[in-house]
């Protein structure tokens, strides 16, 4: 059993590949640039306000700078920023874009008025920029690896690009958490989820933008008197914001927590026209999902190759499939003694209209050899191993993820992913104990259609 300490190390230093690290740098420098290029003229413009109204926040210290240096300042913290991006001399331009982008948001909040939706931005950008987030899709790592095999250092998997993400997490979590504990310690506490302080916030904006001369929001004015909508909205904030730190706890829960925030903000988009655009673009989210799963797309559009071809790469057991051309094929292991598994087959083989799985037994030689791959002895029959994309999954894995790929309705089923692994696989270990005594087995081997016999692996 696991110490404290040894679970806490495990969870902050798993290892992570070193392209989900390098693609995040890329986003949030991305973002950097796009965001320092349109907001500009609005810069400049802070930069040369009356000097009466500058209080330094954060770095910022004593006075103001020249007005006619700012633009100069500016300029080298895009550069900065590009740098940081393409993964250019890393540990040079990486800690000074960190500072650099850090002094100039908090520059712009020295001038009467805080834009705390930035300050995610500036935080991820000193996580990156002081980790090894260019040893991957970075011309440092181009440069670097200049004759080895290709994709050497996207395919690199260490603790160090791990905790980097586990922080941007916490840090992402932390800011939201933080909101709902200053609604509580505020003067309404609880009361802020009647919804009330919640559309007099949306009444002061638009009446904000009135003055200034900025057009309202018409639906403002519509939905200011349906209260109860304003409740469930604020109920639904709150507790997205309060219970952000258990997205830290499971993946699933991490993907829930991080698509229904993103939602939230575009409902605050619509309802109040306010803009945060780090949170509108998805990119202060991104590090919950495994980015590098994107550059496997062209290499599943590569193994998708003729049937001649796809045969000659089969085992001989497998030669005599027909693979339609452009299909993928998954092998589906199961214990060729049950009942239940024999009729699931037969489901399957049923609804699987494109002809993507082949099957197996567990008791064959290849199904023996997938379990010794798996460490498990080969009497270990109370399972069903699914092979695909070169992947192995077991369990009720396997049993979703052939769900998916039926036709119907049966794809639905794969919304139960969500759910952690081993409260799914508890659920699956009950049915499995059970399995011969709900299910017999048939005393004889059903006769199948010639199309379906040829799916079989010997």
């Amino acid at each position: 059993m696991k110490t404290i300490n040894q679970t806490i190390h495990d969870y902050w230093f798993e290892p992570a590949p070193a392209a989900r690290l390098g693609i995040l740098r890329i986003l949030v420098g991305a973002f950097a640039v796009w965001y320092l290029f349109i907001e500009q003229d609005i810069f400049i413009r802070v930069a040369n306000t009356d000097p009466r109204l500058f209080a330094p926040v954060g770095i910022v210290f004593g006075d103001p700078v020249k007005p006619e240096f700012f633009p100069w300042l500016y300029r080298g913290t895009i550069i900065a920023a590009l740098c940081f991006t393409l993964g250019l001399f890393h540990r040079v331009t990486g800690p000074v874009f960190s500072v650099s982008i850090l002094w100039m948001l908090c520059y712009q909040d020295s001038w009467s008025m805080i834009y705390h939706s930035m300050n995610l931005v500036a935080l991820h950008g000193i996580i990156l920029g002081f980790t090894r987030s260019a040893d991957a899709l970075s011309l440092d790592s181009f440069l670097r690896n200049t004759g080895k095999s290709p994709g050497e250092a996207t395919e690199q998997t260490s603790w160090r690009y791990g905790w980097p993400i586990r922080l941007m997490c916490a840090l992402t979590v932390s800011t939201y958490f933080i909101t709902a504990v200053a609604k509580l310690a505020g003067p309404l506490g609880i009361g802020w989820v009647s919804g009330r302080a919640l559309r007099s916030q949306m009444a002061v904006d638009q009446l904000r933008k009135e003055l200034l001369g900025v057009a309202p929001n018409p639906l403002s004015y519509a939905i200011y008197d349906w209260l109860p909508m304003f409740t469930v909205l604020a109920i639904g904030s709150f507790i997205m914001e309060f219970f952000a730190p258990v997205a830290l706890l499971n993946r699933r829960l991490g993907y829930i927590w991080a698509v229904n925030t993103f939602m939230m903000h575009w409902g605050i988009l619509l309802v109040m026209r306010i803009t945060f655009e780090y949170q509108l673009t998805g990119m202060i989210f991104a590090s919950f999902f495994p980015l590098e799963r994107v550059l496997e797309l062209p290499r599943r559009l590569l193994r998708r190759r003729p049937a001649a071809v796809a045969d000659a790469a089969l085992p001989e057991s497998a030669a005599g499939l027909a693979t339609p051309e452009g299909v993928p094929r998954a092998t589906l292991y199961y214990d060729g003694e049950c009942g239940l598994c024999d009729r699931f087959v037969q489901f399957v083989l049923r609804h699987d209209r494109s002809e993507y799985f082949q099957f197996g037994t567990l008791q064959s030689e290849a199904g023996r050899e997938q379990l010794a791959r798996l460490g498990l002895p080969e009497n270990e029959l109370r399972t069903v191993v699914l092979v695909e994309g070169g992947r192995a999954y077991m369990r009720s894995s396997a049993t979703l993820r052939v769900c998916r790929r039926l036709a119907g309705l049966w794809p639905l089923l794969y919304a139960f992913i969500v759910i952690p692994k081993p409260w799914r696989d508890g659920a699956y270990a009950l049915v499995v104990r059970n399995r011969k005594r709900w299910v017999k087995t048939p005393a004889a081997c059903p006769v199948m259609p010639a199309e379906w016999r040829r799916r079989f692996l010997a």
